[in-house]
């Protein structure tokens, strides 16, 4: 067997990961709205500006743990040491940087989305539960 796979695979895996994560947490209930909204504000904001929402939402402290959970997760999944840098890339990147990046999160962000539709249902517990 060989040990290729698919960027999407790739993605796949530590987002399934980090879902099973925030659904065994008590930030369930306030991580899946961030993944259910966050691809459509990178459409109609642009990544710069919707990874600064994440940035300046996230806190210590209630929803705040949700959405800075969400931006590392995205951060991870997207192939990035850690939201600070996710940060710094999509405000430094170069035009052709910038665009890869914004398809890069946009993949990362669906397969949160997909994960977070599938396992953690609205009252922030896991589907099943």
């Amino acid at each position: 067997m060989s040990d290729r796979q698919s960027r999407a695979q790739r993605m796949a895996k530590p987002a399934l990961a980090c879902v099973k994560s925030a659904a065994a947490s008590n930030l369930a209930k306030d991580y899946k709205p961030r993944a259910m909204a966050f691809p459509t504000m990178v459409l109609q904001s642009g990544l710069a500006q919707a990874v600064g929402f994440l940035a300046a939402k996230s806190g210590k402290d209630g929803k705040g743990k949700a959405y800075q959970q969400y931006f590392d997760d995205l951060a991870k999944v997207t192939g990035l040491p850690n939201s600070e840098a996710l940060l710094q890339e999509a405000l430094r990147a170069d035009l052709p940087r910038y665009r890869l990046l914004t398809r890069d999160v946009l993949d990362a962000a669906s397969w949160l989305k997909r994960f977070c539709q599938s396992l953690v249902n609205d009252e922030g517990s896991r589907n099943g539960d």
